[in-house]
């Protein structure tokens, strides 16, 4: 292979991460666009089970129940955010109002108190968080029990129904989606849908 055309390989690769990260960062600013209400983020401290994945795959059933438990940062665990994540230009900022969010394997914080937050990994993690650093979500307010959540990145494709109440009835769940846009046509998969054994 010619010196040429290794440069020319190089060059092509380069451009298509560049519009890859710039792609991203369009969906990210248009999905914040259209979901701007509010979602203080006092309604999410608590533990949330995500309990239904609405995409176009199919219902497959599941026994695990994954979960999120929202509290309120320290002045140690903020320091470490901004020690970490002051140079980036976040689309929120860090403030005593974010929640860390620990999945029980990876931890984050989540900022911003409208329906769109971006969540960005603890700095004490090996793992990245993406090509701009932060992820943006979206947290949609149901009722007291209920509320969405989905990525921007992926589009809305796929959404998550999560409740605070772990042993919330599938007819609770049912009349909270009812008429729903936000999961119209899509097919439902089960999360906590038994005990595992």
């Amino acid at each position: 292979m010619s010196n040429s055309h290794l440069k020319k390989t190089f060059y092509l690769t380069a451009v298509s991460v560049i519009v890859s990260v710039i792609a991203l960062s369009d969906v990210n600013q248009n999905c914040m666009a259209k979901n701007n209400g509010t979602m203080p983020n006092e309604f999410l401290i608590g533990t949330w089970y995500l309990v239904y994945q609405f995409d176009h795959i199919g219902p497959i059933p599941t026994c695990t129940c994954p979960n999120v438990t929202f509290t309120r940062p320290t002045e140690e665990e903020l320091r470490g955010y901004r020690e970490k994540y002051g140079r980036y230009d976040l689309p929120q900022n860090i403030t005593e109002d974010s929640l860390v969010a620990d999945k029980g394997y990876i931890k984050g914080l989540l900022l911003g108190g409208l329906e769109t937050k971006t969540y960005i990994i603890d700095p004490k993690s090996v793992m990245v968080g993406g090509p701009e650093g932060y992820e943006v979500m979206v947290y949609r307010r149901i009722n007291e029990k209920f509320a969405f959540f989905w990525r921007c990145a992926m589009r809305g494709h796929v959404r998550w129904l999560m409740t605070n109440d772990r042993n919330a009835t599938d007819e609770e769940m049912q009349l909270a989606i009812k008429g729903r846009r936000e999961v119209f046509n899509k097919q439902i998969r089960k999360y906590c849908y038994d005990i595992c054994y």
